[in-house]
């Protein structure tokens, strides 16, 4: 099993308050998606077979001018095997028959920083 550098960054397009997309989502991944308020941000995360969740909120409340326009979900793979095609299908399946909106989604390798034990520390 080749070490985990990749995130699969979905910007979403569900106009709803975060506390509304969070059960959509749990929907949808057939998971739990705790969240709790990080640094002014509503941040949800949970660790699943394979990989790893995190939908971070459009709000920040320490400030409008740190606002985004969109929920953003970002998938962090736990293994480099699995950066193919076969699982990309299996993530837009699930949103799909969630019946969540997605505008698109950009892979990118995490840097030293962001490796995905200290994003999701067990």
């Amino acid at each position: 099993m080749k070490k985990n550098n990749r995130r699969l960054s979905i910007v979403l397009l569900e106009d709803i308050p975060f506390d509304k997309l969070i059960p959509k989502l749990e929907k949808a991944f057939s998971i739990k998606l705790p969240y709790k308020d990080d640094k002014g941000r509503d941040i949800a995360r949970a660790t699943m077979e394979g990989y790893s969740l995190e939908v971070v909120d459009r709000i920040d409340r320490l400030g409008d001018f740190l606002c985004d326009d969109f929920h953003i979900l970002y998938i962090i793979l736990n293994s480099e095997d699995d950066f193919n095609s076969s699982f990309e299908d299996s993530i837009s399946k699930n949103l799909k028959e969630g019946n969540i909106k997605w505008k698109y989604a950009t892979w990118s390798r995490l840097s030293e920083s962001e490796d995905w034990r200290r994003i999701f520390p067990s």
